[in-house]
């Protein structure tokens, strides 16, 4: 291989060594878990996890928004320690009649105010669903976060052809056919216990799982590197020393 293109490829190699290490790790989202359960369920506890991204500001409130055009007959959301709750409701257009009776009006948004998530911590907010559509394939829960320090954080965007991965996905529940299991949501995650209402970590499972997929990045990282080196180091060419003309540079059996 010439020389150049030797260091075309040692270049190359040098750079994604650069990006695997440097990359930045990729943010958590807001959250819905089971992320899945089957249409016309009756009594579903649906948890909203949400992290504090900021390196300086508690959370300090949390907006659900219930979607409407596909209501949920009942929703009761749980009483978290510290946290003041309030619901606001709609009237519907048209009644929903389910096993429970005729609702006229439901819960189209649920507020947590009052609390903080600290930095570098998160907290699951529960709501106890009753009557989930049975007429629809996805619940979209647009969810809004605010800080301490003023900031907003809008989990509202849907993907689409031209954003495929937004950067602040609404949680979504998918409805699955009637009598299917209920998906295993976003359980990677740290493992939480509620006692009394209060969110309380009891494991990081998710931390173990990002320590392992660095050590092979790392292992990939390293690797390359020293094939960029081996690439990129000067090799003797004895056609080169020939033409040099220096007796001490040939090979033994030229010189005779």
């Amino acid at each position: 291989m010439p020389r150049h293109r030797k260091r075309s490829v040692a270049g190359a190699l040098a750079a994604a060594v650069i990006l695997l290490v440097w990359a930045p790790p990729a943010s958590a989202h807001v959250t819905i878990s089971p992320s899945s359960v089957p249409q016309g369920s009756g009594d579903v506890v649906l948890g909203f996890r949400l992290p504090n991204e900021s390196t300086t500001a508690p959370v300090t409130a949390l907006r659900i928004q219930v979607p409407t055009d596909h209501p949920i007959a009942v929703l009761s959301p749980e009483a978290v320690t510290g946290w003041t709750v309030t619901e606001q409701q709609v009237t519907l257009a048209k009644p929903v009649t389910t096993d429970d009776g005729t609702f006229t009006s439901v819960v189209s948004e649920v507020d947590w105010t009052g609390g903080t998530i600290p930095v570098g911590q998160f907290a699951v907010f529960n709501l106890l669903a009753q009557g989930i559509p049975s007429n629809v394939h996805s619940l979209v829960f647009k969810a809004v976060q605010q800080y301490g320090d003023g900031t907003t954080v809008s989990w509202i965007q849907l993907p689409d052809r031209a954003v495929p991965n937004p950067a602040h996905p609404a949680p979504v529940l998918t409805l699955t056919s009637p009598g299917s299991s209920p998906g295993s949501g976003p359980s990677a995650g740290p493992v939480v216990a509620s006692t009394g209402g209060a969110a309380t970590v009891t494991s990081t499972t998710s931390d173990s799982g990002l320590t392992i997929v660095s050590l092979i990045v790392s292992g990939f990282a390293l690797l390359a590197a020293i094939l960029a080196v081996w690439l990129s180091r000067p090799r003797l060419v004895i056609g080169d020393s020939v033409r040099s003309g220096d007796p001490a540079e040939e090979p033994a059996d030229l010189a005779e």
